[in-house]
């Protein structure tokens, strides 16, 4: 008995020692929807051997050199906002998506936000708060297209849960905030999320009700994870890893549209999609 149990501390032991180190950087903060990503990553992967810890860099174009310049094994958290991203600030914040292997992707819808019990009004002007790194310009002419004669004016914040704050200040009229940011506030009871890209759970309609010909009915911030550095092996045990509790994870962080092990089709359409996203303004 005494010999099985040193046999299991040394396997024990020695499994803790080939421990996979990966180190995963965002293209944006850990404190936004890109951190719900990496931080389930790096829980669920540890029962597959890895053991992997975030860094946060300064901006996307640093995190974007880091991950193509690393010489181990690195992940990356990349939003299909990256592609405008690279415009605004003048930074290359676009990977080698050829050297890179796709691990799992998740997208992070947004909603049009009030204070509980407000209602929007036909024919007023409201304060709309926004994250930077959305596309303002083009959401806030998108919405100004509404059936209800409504005209949005800009603030911008440095985020979306800072756009739900400014909201809870009164500040700002209206936040539009990924999904994510404005649940414990809806869960609190203190605003109402009125109309969404994604779920309805929370009682919300679908943006459509609200400007039936936007082109950004459907806008969702696209998230995924890709990695360089692992052999095909390590690669498909990751991906396993996340098998089992990813799409969960992300569901209940109010993510949508959540896959292990994204195709080449996949890859493909998520580019478009953030050259597209690129146009906007």
């Amino acid at each position: 008995m005494k010999k099985i149990i040193i046999i299991l501390f040394f396997v024990l032991l020695c499994n803790v020692a080939m421990a996979q180190k990966v180190e995963i950087v965002p293209t944006s903060t850990l404190k936004g929807p890109q951190g719900v990503v990496a931080n389930a990553v790096i829980d669920l992967s540890k029962s597959a051997g890895f053991e992997i810890t975030a860094t946060q860099k300064n901006s996307c174009g640093e995190a974007v050199d880091y991950f193509e310049n690393a010489k181990g094994p690195v992940a990356i958290v990349w939003s299909d906002s990256m592609i405008k991203n690279t415009a605004v600030t003048k930074q290359n914040c676009i990977i080698n998506f050829e050297k890179a292997a796709a691990i799992a992707v998740t997208y992070a819808p947004y909603e049009v936000c009030v204070l509980k019990g407000t209602k929007l009004e036909s024919n007023r002007t409201y304060k709309l708060g926004n994250n930077k790194f959305n596309p303002g310009g083009t959401i806030r002419d998108d919405l100004n297209k509404n059936k209800m004669g409504i005209k949005f004016t800009d603030v911008t914040y440095d985020s979306s849960s800072a756009a739900v704050t400014g909201l809870l200040n009164k500040e700002i009229d209206v936040a539009y905030t990924a999904t994510g940011n404005a649940s414990t506030a809806i869960k609190a009871g203190s605003i109402d999320c009125l109309y969404t890209t994604g779920d309805t759970k929370y009682g919300q309609k679908l943006m459509s009700e609200f400007t039936e010909k936007s082109q950004l009915n459907d806008y969702k911030l696209g998230m995924m994870v890709f990695v360089k550095n692992l052999s095909a092996e390590q690669i498909d045990r990751l991906r396993k890893s996340l098998q089992k509790g990813f799409i969960t994870a992300m569901t209940q962080q109010d993510m949508v549209g959540s896959k292990i092990a994204p195709d080449k089709t996949d890859i493909d359409q998520f580019i478009n999609t953030a050259k597209l996203y690129g146009t906007y303004n």
